[in-house]
């Protein structure tokens, strides 16, 4: 029997299988650079994950086809967990060259698999005379003799998507750092965003290729915010600032042959600090009028109760839940008040959420769980909860409201049951046992009967040496307010004994980062932690915050040379893997080097 069952799903799976594969959605893109300058040669790639049955390319108006189409296959095998996945990609490149200003249009190119077409939509690139900026190798392939770094070939800019919102309205903020030179990132400083509540967004961007100021750059995303004002009138954001190590790549020197044949590139090294211009943003107040049940709500959102019972027993606990849904600023919500009969007991709401940190804003939910005990059996109409939030895409306030809950509480065997004329068996009125905490207790009656216990403490000796210890207690007191005070004021003094501290906070990050696999993540933490230790440790500015003059401060506090070279190794090795995608295997130890290192320091200078 067992047999005819593994021939019948066998049978089934060879007629599914073809079934399956024509359901399978194909993948079919193109990768072009959106910006080229006149003479420039370049790349455009149509990729898709399943071969092809045919290929009908566009037409390059405007540009010369210098080859191509040609079909490259890849193929690629992983196996996680046992489970093997394999994947294809069928590229046609073509290699295209624009000699003429202007802005063109590709037109939509088209393959047919297993008798269905998929298109790619017409896109447009845009050729521009661009000028060469000293330092920078030209098209024809020439080199400055001499190492030179135009103000422009580096650029950081702060990029808001809006400079006008009303209180408690997201604004998003990106960093993109433009160059058109190598470089490596020695230090970064952000802002501290004052005036607003911020929110990092964890998106990774591809380098793209950028026009700015008629100039062709490759522009990285450094970091993307979500900004919440949280007072109205003009708010600056203060700028980011970089230190950037570029790299030019002279001409080198002909003497002979034989250097010709051994000798490297000549590369020389230009630092620069770079920093974003100020951006000034104007928050509006909420308009006046809101109501009573606004609690500074700013977005889009919807309302639901969840997990109400219709029937519970008297003296039993059950659990009133509100769902708000959404975007805006769901993380400062709060739980609305809700409207509940004298007999039932309200305590402390839990809350849970599920948020998502998107470029539009933050989504999700929060529901807030009140735990509510029905006193008293009878039948109660529950009132409705009101939310009020405001919208700014309406300009208004808006106020939801659920519906109206109707529950039915069964006594129980300790409770006496509400008739609907609100009278209870033993002829006491509902009304008469609210809460009992509240009630007058009795009050004893008859003459009192006071009697004199002990002699009085006033005027004893312990009175007296009472006053001597809480005037000493008084003076110590003072004298150690005094020290602290006077460390207070000395700002330097409080860094260096707060930064094993924040360190330490700053390594526990990188671990999160660590076990949960984010690269990047982990070694910004770890360089935000290095260098934020030796810089408040050792009291250096931002300005001489290089590896070359911490190495030689740490061998002036007694460390020996090695160790201090060690510590500047580590902070190479974290910028240097911070995007190689090879290094995630040396997270552990990475941070293992660096916890040790900072630990062996502070018991050198800590002291």
């Amino acid at each position: 029997m067992n047999i005819y069952i593994r021939r019948i799903a066998i049978a089934l799976a060879a007629l599914l299988l073809p079934v399956m594969a024509l359901a399978q959605e194909v993948s079919f893109d193109v990768n072009a650079p959106r910006v080229v300058a006149v003479g420039e040669m370049f790349r455009v790639e149509y990729v898709a994950d399943t071969k092809p049955a045919s290929f009908r390319g566009p037409s390059f108006d405007g540009f010369d086809i210098l080859a191509g189409p040609t079909l490259s296959t890849s193929r690629s095998v992983s196996i996680v967990n046992g489970n093997m996945s394999q994947e294809s990609r069928y590229t046609y490149t073509y290699v295209l060259q624009g000699n003429t200003e202007g802005e063109y249009t590709v037109s939509a190119a088209e393959i047919d698999v297993k008798k269905k077409t998929y298109t790619v939509s017409p896109f447009t690139i845009k050729v521009i005379a661009e000028q060469t900026s000293q330092g920078v190798a030209a098209h024809d392939g020439t080199m400055p003799s001499r190492p030179s770094l135009a103000s422009d070939d580096i650029v950081v800019r702060a990029v808001v998507d809006r400079k006008e919102v009303y209180k408690g309205e997201p604004v998003k903020v990106t960093y993109k750092l433009y160059r058109r030179v190598p470089l490596n990132l020695e230090n970064a400083r952000f802002p501290s965003y004052n005036g607003f509540w911020a929110q990092q967004l964890n998106i990774d961007y591809a380098p793209q290729r950028e026009e700015l100021n008629g100039k062709i750059y490759d522009m990285h995303v450094i970091r993307e915010d979500l900004l919440f004002p949280q007072q109205a009138g003009k708010l600056t954001i203060e700028p980011l600032e970089l230190s950037v190590v570029a790299q030019i790549i002279m001409e080198p020197r002909r003497q002979s042959i034989i250097d010709d044949f051994f000798g490297g590139p000549n590369i020389q090294e230009v630092r620069r600090r770079i920093a974003t211009d100020p951006v000034s943003i104007t928050v509006k107040g909420l308009p006046s009028g809101a109501p009573e049940s606004f609690s500074g709500a700013v977005g889009d959102f919807t309302m639901e109760t969840v997990s109400i019972p219709s029937e519970v027993a008297a003296n039993s606990a059950f659990t009133y839940g509100i769902k708000i849904s959404g975007s805006g600023n769901l993380p400062q919500v709060q739980a609305p008040q809700l409207q509940l009969p004298a007999s039932f007991e309200q305590y402390n709401v839990k809350t849970t959420e599920s948020l998502n940190n998107t470029a539009g804003g933050i989504y999700g939910y929060r529901q807030f769980d009140y735990p509510v005990i029905a006193r008293v059996a009878g039948d109660y109409e529950l009132e409705p909860v009101k939310f009020t939030y405001f919208n700014p895409r309406l300009h208004t306030y808006e106020t939801l409201s659920t519906p109206r809950v109707s529950l039915h509480v069964l006594p129980d065997s300790t409770s006496v049951s509400v008739s609907g004329s609100g009278v209870m068996l033993g002829g006491i009125s509902k009304e008469d046992i609210k809460i009992l905490g509240r009630d007058i207790r009795f009050i004893k009656l008859g003459p009192p009967q006071l009697k004199e216990k002990g002699n009085l403490f006033f005027g004893s000796l312990g009175y007296y040496v009472s006053l001597v210890a809480i005037l000493a207690v008084f003076v110590v007191a003072l004298v150690q307010l005094r020290k602290v005070m006077a460390e207070r004021h000395n700002s330097v003094l409080i860094k260096g004994k707060r930064a094993n501290k924040v360190a330490l906070q700053r390594f526990r990050a990188a671990k999160s980062h660590m076990e949960s696999g984010n690269q990047r993540g982990f070694y910004e933490e770890m360089l935000k932690a290095l260098w934020g230790y030796i810089g408040d440790k050792l009291n250096i500015s931002s300005a001489n915050l290089t590896k070359e003059y911490v190495r030689e401060e740490l061998v002036k506090r007694g460390v020996v040379p090695d160790m201090a070279q060690r510590y500047v190794d580590i902070i190479v090795e974290c910028e240097y893997a911070q995007y190689a995608p090879s290094a995630t295997g040396r997270m552990n130890e990475v941070y293992g080097a660096g916890v040790e290192i900072v630990s062996k320091l502070e018991g050198i200078i800590g002291k």
